[in-house]
């Protein structure tokens, strides 16, 4: 069964030259599958939930998936991990679809997590809530309501996780690549966003994460695009690569758009401290 709906999915997306389009889900072919006891789609929008989402959607708060003061990893535990998914009805069979109304900044986040603790049956929802609303799809009211699970089991994860040590040892590594995906003012130390020290890691290249899809529909673009992007700022297929933004969403979509390019999993990493750690501690090389 899960093979047969990848295919299905791999189909929806033909076209764009992706090496794993199973990793993004065309909202014609969700609206067509809302009723598949197989799929649990997840809505991780900040606001909105109670007034208009996907039928058989759950909310899943983007604060339970990152624990701000727990370095240096910043993790749920596998066992709260396993218990928040089971709340939410997911198994190790599930096919996780997420969903968010910024281009993938929250959904993204829930895929890499989700492979970071072994489940990589997951994927992103193309376009996102802005698609689906545009195309007048079904929308559902009020809080859904699921019955919880213990069936989901933390596994050996395919993505992977960097730690601020990590990232020290990586800065001017050969094979490594670090990849910055904040916006040109917080790179250069004009935007602090509450942080106490503004700039960059040395060593690492700007790879704004908004620039993979298309401004108004939210649709992801061509792998070519995306591949041109990282490739012009010498991010190759052989590197090691470490994200990181503020708090790990921004770098999260960075790390799809590579998995969805064909990059090799076990090489992408997230800095999940990220900036909210590097820039507010006093022991970190920053450049401007």
């Amino acid at each position: 069964m899960v093979m047969m709906i990848a295919m299905l999915l791999a189909a929806q997306v033909s076209g764009q030259g992706y090496a794993r389009p199973e990793l993004l889900v065309a909202p014609a072919w969700l609206a067509g599958n809302l009723s598949d006891a197989n799929i649990r789609i997840v809505d991780m929008r900040r606001t909105g939930y109670a007034e208009g989402h996907i039928p058989g959607a759950v909310l899943l708060d983007n604060n339970a998936i990152r624990i701000a003061d727990r370095p240096p990893t910043f993790l749920p535990t596998p066992e709260e991990f396993a218990a928040l998914m089971g709340r939410l009805g997911i198994t190790n069979d599930t096919r996780v679809i997420a969903y968010d109304d910024r281009g993938g900044i929250y959904a993204t986040r829930l895929w890499w997590i989700l492979n970071y603790y072994g489940h990589t049956n997951v994927a992103v929802l193309d376009g996102g809530w802005v698609k689906w609303a545009a195309d007048k799809r079904p929308q559902a009211q009020g809080v859904g309501q699921v019955a919880a699970t213990t069936g989901f089991a933390i596994k050996s994860g395919t993505v992977g996780l960097a730690t601020m040590d990590d990232v020290k040892g990586a800065i001017n590594r050969p094979g490594v690549k670090l990849v910055d995906a904040r916006t040109p003012a917080e790179i250069e130390g004009r935007e602090l966003r509450g942080i106490k020290r503004g700039g960059h890691i040395e060593s690492s290249v700007a790879v704004y994460w908004e620039d993979f899809f298309d401004p108004t529909t939210h649709l992801h673009k061509p792998a070519a695009e995306i591949a041109r992007l990282f490739r012009e700022k010498g991010v190759t297929a052989d590197q090691e690569v470490i994200t990181y933004c503020q708090v790990g969403m921004r770098a999260s979509h960075d790390l799809f758009a590579l998995a969805l390019i064909g990059h090799d999993l076990k090489k992408l990493r997230n800095y999940y401290g990220s900036w909210e750690e590097w820039g507010n501690r006093d022991d970190t090389p920053i450049k401007k």
